[in-house]
């Protein structure tokens, strides 16, 4: 192999590489990971203070104060619960039943959450009945 073909080849190699460690650091980045109602209670001390995130169903009983934005919930996972402390903009998805994820910190009691996603329902779910 030529001089000039070897550079040209590790060129490539380099490229190809690079591509790939970019490619990888961007999706794990983009990865939205987070714990269960249960899951999170089961890790509880050793994640207690950590920004985590959670997903659950909305419980009847949403105080809401749309003056000052504070909002309080509970979530659960059809098993356990936990109380949500949120204050911020509210999606317009956000209803009891509603299922979300929220991004905070859980001090034992309460999840305080930064940020709240409200899933939307698939809108290609089946009718009950099949029809």
């Amino acid at each position: 192999m030529s001089r000039g073909k070897k550079k040209f080849a590790i060129a490539i190699a380099v490229f190809v590489l690079a591509s790939a460690y970019l490619a990888y650091s961007g999706a794990r980045g983009s990865m939205a990971y987070y714990l269960t109602v249960g899951e999170l209670l089961d890790r509880a001390p050793a994640i207690t203070g950590s920004s985590v995130r959670l997903n659950g169903k909305v419980l009847p009983g949403v105080d809401w104060d749309q003056v000052s934005g504070r909002l309080a919930f509970t979530v659960t996972d059809g098993s356990r619960q936990i109380p949500v402390a949120y204050r911020g903009v509210v999606p317009d998805a956000f209803k009891p039943g509603a299922e979300v994820v929220v991004e905070g910190t859980y001090d034992g009691k309460t999840f305080t959450a930064t940020r709240l996603f409200a899933k939307c329902p698939s809108k290609f779910e089946a009718k009950p009945g099949g029809v």
